[in-house]
């Protein structure tokens, strides 16, 4: 059943039953809010078998990144839920659907490459050991350091990455990808860039033409495994077209005309420095706004 697998992926979330919704659970998909019973309620034929879940005992939060398929239409999806009195009290979720990024996608069949792996890398659900674990704050601090590293990014920031740091983003690894020819792949950067580490990738001073990061929340977070998953808006005004690296090389930047990514993003942290990188991110009408409030932490 097509509303079945929604309600099956929220049970497996949360570990209550996707049909336990409190009378006035409120329900949005990428920043839209919808009745329940809406969406991808209808839509969702399948989901997983990749399931990366994220687990905030303390304030009763859940989230995940896992793949959607709506008829032919394979996709990514993050969903967050908030769980009090042991009901489902706020869903949220984020589909990256192939077409919002035109034929074909700009990532390539991300879905089929997380599917293929299975499951998240091990280092993700690795107990930290008690003396090594970090406060929320902290962890909230350096997750919030990465976006701050990012946006206008002029290569000369403080970037705590660990020197293995791995990112993925739409089932991409975008980090440390020696350079081979991409057989007809698209991806999200040169080959090149690649192949740098995530330090060295900040340091070049690449991504000046992320104009701003907003809406920073920070809902799920866990400090027996050092994870934060977070949402956000990446802002791009087209406006920085031509803009010089940080070794003073001048370039043209490829984006030219107004939009926004939504994007969810989970990080692994040890001895406070980002390990393991996970995003998700679908473009959206510039300057959205998230369809949830701000709650405290969370950095406008």
């Amino acid at each position: 059943m097509t509303r079945g697998a929604f309600a099956g992926l929220l049970e497996t979330l949360t570990g209550t039953s996707g049909d336990r919704l409190a009378p006035n659970a409120r329900y949005t998909e990428n920043g839209q809010e919808l009745p329940v019973g809406d969406g991808l309620w209808a839509t969702a034929d399948r989901v997983g078998p990749y399931v990366h879940r994220f687990v905030d005992a303390e304030a009763g939060t859940f989230a995940c990144f896992t793949t959607l398929l709506e008829g032919r239409t394979r996709s990514h999806l993050a969903v967050r839920a908030q769980v009090a009195g042991g009901t489902i009290r706020e869903i949220e979720a984020v589909a990256a659907r192939p077409e919002l990024f035109g034929t074909g996608g700009a990532f390539g069949d991300g879905p089929a490459e997380l599917d293929k792996s299975g499951a998240p890398a091990p280092e993700w659900s690795a107990a930290v050991p008690q003396a090594q674990q970090m406060s929320r704050d902290d962890l909230r601090r350096v997750a919030n350091q990465y976006f701050s590293g990012l946006e206008r990014n002029d290569g000369q920031g403080d970037y705590p990455f660990s020197d293995d740091c791995l990112r993925i983003e739409n089932g991409f690894r975008t980090t440390q990808v020696p350079p081979k020819p991409t057989e007809g792949r698209e991806t999200p950067y040169a080959e090149d860039f690649r192949a740098l580490t995530a330090r060295q990738q900040f340091e070049t001073g690449y991504f000046r033409f992320v104009d701003r990061i907003r809406d920073r929340r920070f809902p799920v977070i866990d400090p027996e495994r050092g994870l934060v998953f977070a949402l956000a808006f990446f802002d791009h005004s087209g406006t920085v077209r031509e803009y010089d690296l940080a070794d003073g090389t001048r370039i043209t930047g490829a984006v030219d005309r107004p939009f926004s990514w939504m994007i969810a993003e989970g990080f692994r942290i040890e001895q406070g420095l980002i390990r393991r990188i996970e995003a998700i991110m679908t473009a959206v009408p510039y300057g959205m706004r998230p369809g949830w409030p701000l709650q405290d932490g969370d950095i406008g």
